[in-house]
């Protein structure tokens, strides 16, 4: 008995040992290959970023809604700088710092200002944009191989891609831009094989939403939708979109027949032909001199309109010599003039107004109206509220704030139009 339990006592002793000494053995090996593992990602990453002479593509996605849709860039890497490219402002580069670190594991992170890495997590001076839009600038690496690599950025959590560039970033934006200025349709029809289609795209976030189904009576229809980015040769979904069962992750663009084209994960041939309405503008329409009609059309001004297509902006000159800036919605294929302030900094303003509902001014720089060609009237762009503001708004006011003074005002000459400040009932513009 007293040998069966001295074998006991000395088996147990021995097991503790040997559970301490594996322990200690693999806390060594973990601490030792996790450190190792991290610094060999981050050498890694870093002899990947610089072997690529004409640098990466990026695929851009700030906000982790993706309100702002996502965006080309460039990146050039030498051992301690970053060359900078963006569609957002092409032909411009520019350099900065960029880091390889560790923080809860390997991470890029641009270190130093750029204007356009950090263009999209840069706030701005009002109330509305001191969390900017949301973009990312620190980015945890996820996976790097030759040609790609696959990053998530750490204040958004979306996934984005580095892949490996054969040509001048220069010559890329550009392709990427011209193809993306060619793409205005906003909707269209096709198949995905012998499958009949619809599709719509929102271009002011760059997303496309494909309709099939519910064509016959009782039978379910179905859609899907995913946000893009341009290419030079077409679109390019951030995550492919699923039809029928099917993804399909890119598409060409041949913009004379305005015609996608590509093939889903199932080999079938996907045809698209865009449409274009009839109510549909480009911007250079938005050029030369106008009547601008208001209550009713009883009353008239003429403006001159100065459109900017590298900017999407159109100038819109007064008789009193001030502008009033729009936008051109290349979706939609319209002028937008939306509520503003008439110069940087002033006291005056565009507020947008329900006239004859006794409501109050719309002061927020998306609430406006929309101009739209007439069907009936190609010289003639009617106007409607924008689909940021109730259907009521039809009148918009030049108001004058004051610092400390909660009330609004008229504004005074000369922000007005034939010597009203009150534009109600706002009926079209119309090319002379």
């Amino acid at each position: 008995m007293r040998l069966n339990k001295l074998f006991i006592a000395t088996l147990l002793a021995f097991s503790t040992l040997a559970f301490q000494s594996c322990l200690k053995d693999q806390e060594d090996i973990f601490d030792e290959s996790s450190s190792t593992r991290l610094q060999a990602t981050l050498d890694n990453a870093k002899a990947v970023l610089t072997s690529a002479p004409n640098g990466w593509l990026f695929d851009y996605t700030p906000d982790k809604y993706q309100s702002y849709g996502s965006y080309i860039y460039t990146l050039q890497f030498d051992d301690a700088q970053v060359n900078v490219g963006s569609e957002i402002a092409p032909g411009q580069f520019e350099k900065s710092l960029y880091k390889l670190t560790n923080d809860n594991g390997p991470v890029l992170t641009f270190d130093s200002y750029n204007t356009l890495m950090h263009y999209f997590a840069t706030p701005w001076g009002d109330s509305d944009g001191y969390q900017a839009m949301d973009g990312d600038f620190e980015f945890m690496i996820m996976d790097v191989t030759e040609d790609l690599i696959t990053l998530q950025g750490k204040r958004t959590g979306n996934t984005m891609y580095l892949r490996r560039l054969n040509e001048d970033p220069a010559t890329t934006l550009n392709a990427i831009c011209a193809m993306n200025d060619n793409i205005y349709v906003a909707e269209g029809s096709g198949t995905i094989g012998e499958l009949p289609i619809t599709m719509s795209i929102d271009l002011s976030v760059r997303s496309m939403t494909i309709f099939w189904g519910g064509t016959e009576e009782g039978s379910e229809a179905f859609s899907d939708e995913a946000f893009y980015l341009p290419t030079a040769t077409g679109i390019r979904f951030v995550t492919p979109i699923t039809v029928n069962g099917a993804t399909i992750s890119e598409l060409s663009f041949n913009p004379d027949g305005y015609l996608f084209s590509g093939t889903d994960s199932n080999g079938n041939q996907v045809s698209i032909t865009g449409i274009l309405p009839a109510t549909y503008s480009f911007i250079e329409e938005f050029s030369g001199e106008f009547t601008f009609a208001f209550f009713f059309g009883i009353y008239t001004s003429n403006v001159t309109l100065t459109p900017d297509p590298a900017t999407g902006l159109i100038t819109m000159t007064t008789p009193g010599g001030f502008n009033l800036v729009a936008k051109y919605n290349k979706s939609k294929g319209c002028l937008s003039l939306t509520g503003q302030q008439l110069y940087s900094g002033s006291d005056m303003n565009v507020f947008f107004y329900a006239g004859g509902t006794g409501g109050s001014f719309y002061t927020s720089t998306q609430a406006g109206m929309d101009f739209v060609k007439s069907e009936s009237n190609p010289k003639r762009f009617v106007a409607e509220a924008n689909a940021a503001s109730p259907a009521s708004v039809n009148s918009f006011y030049f108001i004058a704030t004051y610092p400390g003074d909660d009330s609004y005002y008229l504004a005074p000459a000369p922000w007005r139009l034939n010597n009203t400040g009150q534009i109600t009932y706002v009926q079209y513009l119309q090319k002379k």
